[in-house]
């Protein structure tokens, strides 16, 4: 079987970048890309606009990180990822987001 995870995404960031550090000090950047829903046709069922949380790291990711806001257009190179945890009250719940592997900004 073979398997091919790759997207690439460009949109607003919905809020500014989170920067986190791992317990060796690597900065991890996380930030929501927002961006319009497709249209199966015209007058279809109306989608709401897609919002992905991105996991960025790497050489330049904090420097990059700093002098982002609200409403920045991006594009985002990477692969799919789904995480999974359960809530206090044992539900289990999931997301899917994108490990990005390139960001660049769009002007």
């Amino acid at each position: 079987m073979f398997y091919f995870n790759r997207v690439i995404l460009a949109g607003k960031l919905r809020d500014g970048p989170e920067v986190r550090y791992t317990s060796g000090g690597k900065p991890v950047i996380f930030f929501t890309l927002s961006l319009p829903s497709e249209k199966m046709e015209e007058g279809a069922f109306p989608f709401e606009d897609v919002s992905i949380r991105v996991m960025f790291s790497g050489e330049g990711s904090e420097l990059w990180a700093k002098d982002k806001a609200e409403g920045g257009n991006v594009l985002v190179e990477g692969g799919l990822i789904q995480r999974r945890w359960q809530t206090q009250q044992g539900r289990i719940k999931k997301e899917i987001g994108v490990i990005a592997h390139k960001v660049r900004d769009l002007r």
